[in-house]
């Protein structure tokens, strides 16, 4: 038979106690006076000198043109013989535009000359949007007295259109 014993000595666990309470008393010293020192550790002073130089001469090829807003050198001596200047139009549809005239004419010519030609020609009018780039020619569609006018219009009667854009002719 096995013997036991019926009063077994505890073990003391003083010494551990005691180690562990030292142990956080040295963590919350660490902590306190040295982590928590609000002292900047690196300090990097303002740089105050010149970081780069642009030369009065860079050299190399001079540059022309440097006064105008665009790089483009289309001339505005192109002048169109057929195109009327519209005084009483306000607002309008924007079907297509293009640089060139002719290709304006041919899609206004396809729009209504088609076997289910829904649009009279009446209806259309080609301005021109003259700035520093060029000539932009607009084929423009009905007149309306305001925007709101027009995009009820657009929204109701051309539905085939993805984006119906609403022209202010007055800035042209």
């Amino acid at each position: 038979m096995n013997s036991r014993f019926l009063f077994k000595k505890r073990k003391s666990y003083k010494k551990i106690i005691f180690f562990i309470i030292c142990l956080l008393i040295l963590l919350a010293f660490f902590y306190f006076f040295i982590l928590s020192n609000k002292k900047d550790f690196i300090i990097i002073p303002e740089n105050t000198n010149v970081f780069y130089i642009i030369p009065k001469d860079r050299g190399g090829e001079k540059v022309l043109n440097l006064d105008k807003k665009s790089l483009n050198s289309i001339s505005n001596d192109t002048t169109v013989q057929n195109l009327e200047k519209y005084n009483n139009l306000l607002f309008s549809i924007q079907f297509f535009t293009d640089i060139d005239v002719t290709n304006v004419n041919k899609f206004l010519k396809k729009l209504t000359h088609s076997n289910e030609a829904i649009y009279s020609i009446d209806d259309f009018y080609i301005l021109a949007f003259t700035s520093e780039i060029g000539t932009e020619y607009f084929l423009l569609y009905k007149n309306f007295t305001t925007r709101l006018e027009a995009t009820t219009y657009c929204t109701k009667f051309l539905p085939k259109m993805d984006n119906c854009l609403i022209v202010d002719t007055t800035k042209f």
